[in-house]
C-alpha cells in the first residue's frame, strides 16, 4: 500500500514478471480474480448471449500474442491496441458523443459496440458530425490498482498464460464455480416495501444521500460541472439512462448491477434510495428533467409489495476500526497545503494500548523514501481516512 500497485509493477522489467508469474503464480486462484465482478475483466473479453466482445477473446489468441505482451497489457492497456478494437468517439449532429468498438460500416452507416451497452448501436453517415480515432484503450489504465497484491497480478498473469496456450478447453477447465464470483442478491430484498421507502424519502434522507454521493459515486459519475474519472459512466446531469430513472430501476441497478457498474452490495435499502433521491433532486430535477420520472399514486401502485425496510445502516466504518498492528504503510499527506507527502509513509503508534496504529493518541510517520520523519502529532484521531482502499475516495491520500 506504499504505492498504487500499477506504479510499483511498471517500475519491474516486463520479463522479470512473467519470470514470476511462471514460477510463482497460481493460475485457478487467477481466474477466480478475472471473473469478479469488480475487475470488470469478463465485461469487455467475454461475450454472453451472442453479444460481440470489446475486447479479444483472450483464449483464442494462440501465436499471436506473447506472455510478454499479456503482461504488458495489464500495465499498458494503451500502448498496443489490437486491430479490430481501436476505438473511435463519434460526435453526432445533434452534439451526442459516442465512443466505442467499430463493428462494420458502408456509405450509409457505422455499426459500433459502445461499453455498457447491450447490443450494436447503428449510426447513419448523415448523422455524424465528426469520427475520430482514439489512441487509448477501452481498457483504462489502473485497474491492477484493485488488486490487493503483487501475488495477485501474478495469478491474473498465470491464467491469462494458460487459458492463451490452452485455448477454450482450458479456459472452461479453470473457469470458477459460480459461487466464488457471483454477488448473492439479500433474502430480504424479496420484501422490500418499495412504495413506503419511496414515499418517505424527504430532507434528511438527501443529506444522507448527498454524503453518500460524495464519499464515492462521485468518483466515477462526477457532478454538474466536473466529469467523473470514468468516462463511460452516467454523468446525471446531462445522459439518458440506459436501465430506467425511475426510482426502482435505479434501485435495481444499484441492487444488482448493469453494464460496467457492479452490484453495490455494501448498501441497506435506505442507503440506495437516499442516494437515489439525492440525485433526484440535485441533477435530474434542476439540470435533467426529460429522466425525471413522476412519482405519484399510480406509479407507487404498480411497484412490487413488500413489508421490509430491511437492515438499518450500519456507521461502523471498518476501515477505522480495524487492528493493523503497531505501524501503516501508506501514503500520507501531512496538512493540507500539499507539500508534505511521505509517498512511503510508516506511522507508527508511540503509545501502548490495545488495537494497534489506528487506535491510542500518538503517532510518528517515518517517510521510508527520504529517511525523514514526515510527521509526529498527538490527539484522539489517527487519520482522516480519504483514500480508495479505506473510504473509497479517488485522487485523496490520508
Amino acid at each position: 500500500m506504499s504505492q498504487p500497485m500499477e506504479s510499483a509493477l511498471r517500475a519491474e522489467p516486463i520479463a522479470g514478471l512473467v519470470a514470476d508469474a511462471q514460477a510463482g503464480g497460481d493460475a485457478a486462484r487467477g481466474a477466480v480474480l478475472f471473473h469478479q465482478g469488480y475487475l470488470t475483466c469478463t465485461q469487455c473479453h467475454m461475450a454472453s448471449d451472442g453479444q460481440s466482445q470489446l475486447g479479444p477473446k483472450l483464449s483464442e489468441l494462440g501465436n499471436e500474442t506473447t506472455q510478454l505482451h499479456l503482461v504488458e497489457s495489464l500495465l499498458f492497456p494503451s500502448k498496443v491496441i489490437r486491430k479490430g478494437f481501436e476505438p473511435v468517439a463519434i460526435t453526432t449532429t445533434d452534439g451526442q458523443v459516442k465512443t466505442g468498438i467499430v463493428e462494420s460500416k458502408n456509405d450509409t452507416e457505422i455499426r459500433i459496440r459502445i461499453p455498457g451497452e447491450s447490443g450494436i448501436q447503428s449510426i447513419s453517415v448523415g448523422d455524424i458530425d465528426t469520427l475520430e480515432q482514439s489512441d487509448r484503450s477501452l481498457m483504462p489504465d489502473g485497474l491492477v490498482n484493485l488488486l490487493s497484491s503483487r501475488q495477485q497480478f501474478l495469478d491474473i498473469c498465470k491464467y491469462l498464460f494458460e487459458i492463451a496456450e490452452g485455448g477454450p478447453e482450458r479456459e472452461r477447465e479453470l473457469k470458477p464455480a459460480r459461487s466464488l464470483y457471483a454477488a448473492t442478491i439479500p433474502e430480504y430484498e424479496s420484501d422490500i416495501d418499495h412504495a413506503g421507502m419511496i414515499s418517505s424519502l424527504d430532507d434528511e434522507s438527501y443529506k444522507r444521500g448527498a454524503k453518500i454521493y460524495n464519499r464515492l459515486c462521485i468518483n466515477c459519475h462526477g457532478t454538474v460541472d466536473k466529469p467523473g474519472s470514468l468516462p463511460t459512466s452516467l454523468a446525471f446531469a446531462s445522459g439518458k439512462f440506459k436501465n430506467g430513472s425511475d426510482p426502482f430501476s435505479m434501485y435495481q441497478t444499484l441492487t444488482r448491477g448493469y453494464g460496467m457498474m457492479v452490484a453495490q452490495s455494501w448498501m441497506v435499502p435506505q442507503q440506495k434510495y437516499d442516494v437515489i433521491h439525492y440525485v433526484r433532486e440535485a441533477y435530474l430535477k434542476p439540470h435533467n428533467q426529460s429522466q425525471l420520472v413522476n412519482v405519484d399514486d399510480t406509479y407507487l401502485a404498480s411497484l412490487p409489495k413488500g413489508n421490509s425496510r430491511g437492515p438499518e445502516p450500519s456507521n461502523i466504518e471498518p476501515w477505522s476500526q480495524m487492528d493493523y498492528g503497531p505501524s501503516l504503510v501508506n501514503t500520507y499527506e501531512v496538512g493540507n497545503d500539499g507539500k508534505n507527502f511521505a509517498y512511503k509513509g510508516i506511522a507508527v503508534r508511540l503509545d501502548a494500548g490495545p488495537g494497534g496504529v489506528a487506535h491510542g493518541n500518538s503517532w510518528i510517520i517515518f517517510d521510508h523514501d527520504t529517511m525523514r520523519v514526515a510527521a509526529a502529532w498527538t490527539g484522539d484521531g489517527f487519520i482522516d481516512w480519504n483514500g480508495i482502499h479505506f473510504n473509497g475516495r479517488h485522487g485523496i491520500h490520508p
